[in-house]
C-alpha cells in the first residue's frame, strides 16, 4: 500500500563540506546536551528540536544553535544556511520574519520566500487562492483582531472557530466548535481578548487528511495520511500535536479514487505557490456527502520523526536523515545565486 516515489536528492560533497548552518529554534540545542524531557507546555517541541539539530548533525553538516531572533539579525551573515524551527514569536506575522530577514542579509533559508509564507500563514488569503484553482473550501467569514464582531455568519451552523494566522493548530480544542450564536461569540471574544484575527467556518463532520510534499523541480508527493482523532467530531488539537494528550492516530490512505483526488488537488496548489523547500496540505472529507474541503497548507511544518512527513516517508521507505538531506539540497538548488554569492564571500569574495 504504497504511493510510486523517485529518488531524493543528495547534497554534494562540496555543500557539506561548506555547509556552515546556523539552527534558529526555540529549543535549539548545545551540542552533547541530553534528549530532553517533555514539556508541561510546548510538549515534544524541545525534543523534536533536538532531534533535527542531531539529523543535521549526523549529515556532516557544521550547525551552530540559536534560540533568539535577535541573535539571527546578528549572526547569520556569519554562516551561510539558516535552518528555522523557528515559527512563531510573540508579534504578529513573527512567521514571516526569518524569511524577511533572511532575504535581506542575503543568506539562503529553510521553508519559502516571504509572501508565499505569508500566504501559508493566512488561512483567508489561502482559501481565495484555494477558491480561484477550484479547490473547495468550507463557506467562511473573516472576524478582526480588534474592532466590533460581525453579526452571525450567513451560512448555518454548527461553526468552526480558528485563528486566521499561524500553524500547528495553536488555538484549536473542542470549544472551537459552537453551536450557538451566543457561543460563538463568545469564543470570538475570546480570541480577541488574546489579539487574534480569527475565522468563521462552517463546521464540516468528517476526517482529516493530510499530503506531504517535498519541494524539486517537480514537487514530489509523498503518500496521504488520514489523521483519526478520538475527541468528539474528529478534530485534531494543538495539545493532540504537541503529544500532551493522546486519542489520536495515523494511518495511509490506500490507493484509490479519494487518494487520487487529494493529490491532484494537492499538485494543482504547488503549481501555484511553486517556490517552496516542503510542506504539508491539509484536507477535511464531509462522512456523509464525500466532499472534500481544503482546510489549509503548512510551509515549515513539523519534520519530526512523529509527524507526518515522516510517516509517509518511512511508508515510501525513506528516512528521516534522508528526507531531510533532500530538503536541505532542493532548497540551495533553489537558492542557487543566493548560496553562491554568500559561500563565495564567506571563502574571501564578496558576497555583496
Amino acid at each position: 500500500m504504497t504511493y510510486p516515489v523517485r529518488n531524493l536528492l543528495k547534497l554534494t560533497d562540496a555543500q557539506r563540506e561548506s555547509l556552515n548552518v546556523l539552527f534558529l529554534a526555540q529549543y535549539a540545542p548545545e551540542p552533547g546536551s541530553l534528549r530532553p524531557e517533555m514539556h508541561p507546555e510546548h510538549g515534544v517541541l524541545p525534543r523534536y528540536n533536538h532531534e533535527l539539530f542531531h539529523v543535521l548533525a549526523g549529515l556532516g553538516l557544521r550547525c551552530t544553535p540559536c534560540r533568539e531572533l535577535e541573535t539571527l539579525v546578528r549572526s547569520a551573515r556569519g554562516h551561510n544556511y539558516v535552518f528555522t524551527l523557528l515559527n512563531r514569536a510573540p508579534f504578529r506575522n513573527s512567521e514571516v520574519f526569518t524569511s524577511a530577514v533572511c532575504e535581506w542579509l542575503g543568506v539562503p533559508y529553510l521553508g519559502a520566500p516571504p509572501n508565499v509564507r505569508a500566504l501559508a500563514e493566512d488561512k483567508h488569503h489561502t482559501k481565495l487562492m484555494a477558491r480561484s484553482l477550484g479547490i473547495p473550501t468550507a463557506p467562511w467569514i473573516v472576524c478582526p483582531a480588534d474592532g466590533p464582531l460581525p453579526s452571525a455568519p450567513g451560512f448555518p451552523g454548527p461553526w468552526f472557530v480558528k485563528p486566521r494566522f499561524g500553524a500547528a493548530s495553536v488555538g484549536i480544542s473542542q470549544d472551537c466548535i459552537q453551536e450557538t450564536e451566543a457561543g460563538l461569540h463568545a469564543r470570538l471574544r475570546a480570541f480577541q481578548d488574546e489579539g487574534q484575527a480569527c475565522l468563521v467556518e462552517t463546521f464540516i463532520p468528517g476526517v482529516d487528511f493530510t499530503v506531504p510534499v517535498l519541494g524539486g523541480a517537480e514537487p514530489i508527493l509523498l503518500g496521504v495520511a488520514e489523521e483519526i482523532s478520538a475527541i468528539p467530531q474528529g478534530i485534531v488539537t494543538h495539545r493532540q500535536k504537541r503529544l500532551l494528550d493522546g486519542g489520536r492516530e495515523r494511518r495511509l490512505l490506500a490507493p484509490g479514487p479519494l487518494a487520487e483526488q487529494l493529490r491532484e488537488q494537492s499538485s494543482r496548489l504547488c503549481a501555484a505557490v511553486k517556490e517552496f523547500d516542503y510542506l504539508r496540505i491539509d484536507f477535511r472529507l464531509h462522512r456523509e456527502t464525500g466532499e472534500l474541503f481544503l482546510l489549509e497548507f503548512n510551509i515549515g511544518c513539523n519534520l519530526g520523526s512523529h509527524a507526518a512527513v515522516m510517516f509517509t516517508a518511512r511508508q515510501a521507505g525513506f528516512e528521516q536523515q534522508e528526507v531531510v538531506e533532500h530538503i536541505l539540497r532542493h532548497s540551495l538548488d533553489r537558492q542557487q545565486r543566493r548560496w553562491s554569492l554568500v559561500s563565495e564571500g564567506q571563502s574571501g569574495g564578496d558576497a555583496r
